[in-house]
């Protein structure tokens, strides 16, 4: 390694870790905004928002290490062509090719990051977030039953329970439930009833032994029905049934679940799930390919904003794309192989091609360049 690799390993570093904090510190503020919604509606004590929001960090940065990478090579390869450093480093037999290498280094710390976050640590980090979010939900929905008193729950619910059977036992005397569906009634009385804990871990009231009014009295369809149990949710399940797709959580699986669904009925859920999770880390060195070329500035030339505009656009388009494949995977539309493999390829195909006619000092499109050239003419 030369001075000129050492210089330029360096500056990537510094950059991309000030990047890095940059977009997680913004990210972080709209995942805080939503928590703090959440606490100003009752659902979440105010004192564990900073523990949930650390929980979400490592999900956060599986989005943010390859945007904070590619913008790191982005500034450090403009800055070079913009204060003529480029060509001083060109003068020395060095061109953009033998530069790689700086950059290679710091790709390989980075990649090791994003592959143990995407496969281990933000799936880890999702369990334990829907855990004790599970938690805080029913400690929220067990706290709005106050003996003696009505309750509103969504969906136009109405819970009254009497006197509670013992200390914290969660059974409750004289249970009254109405429930609003349009012009139709719908009213329930039971002798007393408990809050149980569902398979998806949210709570629910079980009314027992009493009957269940549904519609007017004195008017036609009028029904008294008795009940041995009668369910009622107190909170909404904690698992996005997107995500559950063959009674599995997919996104919060751990690396292991996923090799061990393989072989069975759910393996379209887990290949594409791991797909998923290995796209980014192996894009990742192509993105810092692709910075390259579009770092590319005149040094008396205009604002650095044209390749940053077009990589970013690109960066979307790419997120996309790849979010439809991933649905469509899911739902069994598209088949598992080559899945993401065709938009990897095409990217590097991209980072490459521009890559190599920078390093001849030609344009990144051949009209452009050749417009240019008889412009010059």
């Amino acid at each position: 390694m030369t001075r000129i690799h050492l210089q330029i390993i360096r500056n990537i570093s510094v950059t991309f870790l000030l990047t890095c904090l940059v977009i997680l510190a913004i990210l972080a503020i709209g995942q805080l905004t939503q928590l703090l919604k959440q606490v100003a509606s009752g659902q979440l004590p105010l004192p564990i928002v900073l523990q949930l929001l650390g929980l979400a960090v490592p999900t956060l940065l599986v989005t943010v290490l390859p945007l904070a990478f590619f913008f790191a090579v982005y500034l450090v390869f403009n800055n070079l062509y913009r204060s003529n450093e480029m060509v001083a480093i060109r003068s020395t037999g060095t061109g953009l090719t033998g530069l790689l290498p700086a950059v290679a280094v710091v790709a390989g710390v980075v990649f090791c990051l994003e592959l143990g976050l995407a496969l281990i640590w933000a799936p880890a980090a999702q369990r334990t977030l829907q855990s004790e979010s599970e938690r805080l939900t029913n400690v929220a929905a067990e706290a709005m039953l106050q003996p003696g008193s009505f309750t509103s729950l969504s969906g136009g619910r109405v819970i009254y329970v009497g006197s509670a059977i013992g200390k914290n036992t969660h059974r409750y005397h004289e249970i009254f439930l109405s429930i609003a569906q349009g012009t139709q009634s719908d009213m329930a009385t039971a002798a007393y009833g408990e809050i149980k804990p569902g398979d998806d871990g949210a709570l629910s009231l079980v009314l027992i032994d009493g009957q269940r009014y549904l519609g007017q009295p004195g008017q036609n369809g009028f029904k008294v029905l008795s009940f041995a149990r009668y369910r009622v949710m107190l909170g909404n399940s904690a698992i996005n049934g997107s995500n559950q797709a063959g009674g599995i959580s997919w996104t919060n699986a751990s690396l292991t679940q996923l090799v061990d669904h393989f072989s069975g009925l759910d393996r379209r859920y887990a290949v594409t799930e791991l797909q998923w999770r290995l796209i980014w880390p192996i894009a990742l060195p192509l993105l810092a390919l692709l910075a390259i070329p579009l770092a590319y500035s005149e040094p008396r030339g205009g604002g650095r904003a044209a390749g940053m505009l077009l990589g970013v656009l690109f960066l979307l388009a790419i997120n996309n794309v790849l979010i439809y494949i991933k649905e469509h995977m899911m739902a069994g539309k598209m088949p598992l192989f080559p899945g993401f493999l065709w938009v990897v390829l095409g990217i590097a195909l991209i980072a490459f091609y521009t890559f190599l006619r920078r390093s001849r000092d030609l344009g990144l499109l051949p009209v452009l360049f050749s417009q240019s050239a008889h412009e010059t003419r």
